[in-house]
């Protein structure tokens, strides 16, 4: 349950860019759990600035801003330049495009959306990266009941990827997204929303969640 009222923090820290940042502003929104109302107490608010440009007194300036707002510690998310985020890879801005919810402007008149290419370009370097840290985590990490926690996270963004392609449309949500998976995907987007039940987990069952997503991932590269 949140601590504090989301759309007046929103509304104050988007008062206070404005009024620092005036005309440099192009767009300020949201983007993460609290925008799929899926925030947990612990949960950041992931907030995405884009300005003409972007300098280091910029930086501080915003710094300067995170620090003045109540429950700083929650504030976090992305800043940059018009130019920077127009040249970006456009494998990487998938949710970027389709989850940020407008405060001031809106994203579109920014950056173009990623073509179907791209998405599979999301999908291809999701699953290696993850492949990559799995396998990593199971060799080396002292404690694999956190580590899996974390890494079985990441499925759900590829996930909204693979069925975008799928369906032809953005699916916000887990819950949502999990009336459409199918098969090993569905059985890997359930353990991504129970994940906070691994930690409970013995060593039996820590390798089968292992061995399962590290198949999965191997099977859509």
């Amino acid at each position: 349950m949140e601590l504090f009222d989301l759309k007046n923090w929103l509304k104050e820290l988007q008062t206070k860019i404005q009024e620092e940042f005036d005309g440099d502003l192009l767009f300020m929104g949201y983007q993460g759990s609290y925008r799929r109302n899926e925030a947990e107490a612990s949960s950041d608010i992931d907030i995405v600035v884009i300005l003409n440009s972007l300098t280091l007194e910029d930086l501080k300036k915003y710094k300067q801003i995170v620090q003045s707002m109540p429950y700083k510690e929650k504030c976090c998310g992305f800043i940059c330049g018009k130019d920077d985020i127009s040249n970006w890879s456009k494998s990487d801005i998938f949710q970027f495009y389709y989850e940020t919810e407008n405060l001031f402007g809106n994203i579109k008149d920014i950056i173009t959306p990623p073509t179907a290419a791209d998405i599979k370009i999301t999908i291809k370097t999701g699953v290696e990266t993850l492949y990559h840290m799995a396998c990593h985590s199971f060799l080396y990490d002292k404690n694999p009941q956190e580590s899996l926690i974390h890494l079985y996270k990441m499925p759900f963004f590829i996930l909204q990827a693979k069925y975008f392609l799928i369906l032809n449309k953005y699916i916000p949500t887990k819950k949502e997204l999990l009336n459409y998976v199918k098969d090993k995907d569905r059985i890997i987007l359930e353990t991504c929303i129970t994940r906070k039940h691994i930690q409970n987990s013995d060593n039996r069952r820590i390798e089968e969640l292992y061995e399962l997503l590290i198949l999965w991932c191997s099977k859509n590269m």
